[in-house]
């Protein structure tokens, strides 16, 4: 016996939200600068690790938690064999 579904809290809500100071909302025609092919996800780490790799990054000057993560995501892919993402996102252009 299948269950019936559950109700929405939210389904028969609308709402129109207006900008504060009369302002027309345009929405983005295009995606932000490299968003275009690339893949969000989440990452679960440990805070404690977290911590270090944005120290890490803050010791490095302007580098960016993501740009460590992109380094160890490399180290994985040559490891194994693989092309680099930079490599890969350029064949993939082509």
């Amino acid at each position: 016996m299948s269950k019936a579904p559950r109700p929405s809290v939210l389904g028969n809500l609308t709402a129109t939200v207006a900008p504060a100071d009369g302002a027309e909302v345009k929405e983005a025609q295009t995606p932000a600068k490299n968003e275009g092919d690339m893949f969000r996800t989440s990452v679960y780490i440990p805070r404690a690790v977290a911590a270090k790799l944005h120290e890490i990054a803050f010791h490095e000057g302007r580098k960016k938690f993501n740009d460590l993560l992109i380094e160890g995501i490399d180290a994985v892919l040559t490891k194994r064999g693989y092309s680099t993402t930079a490599e890969i996102r350029e064949s993939s252009k082509a």
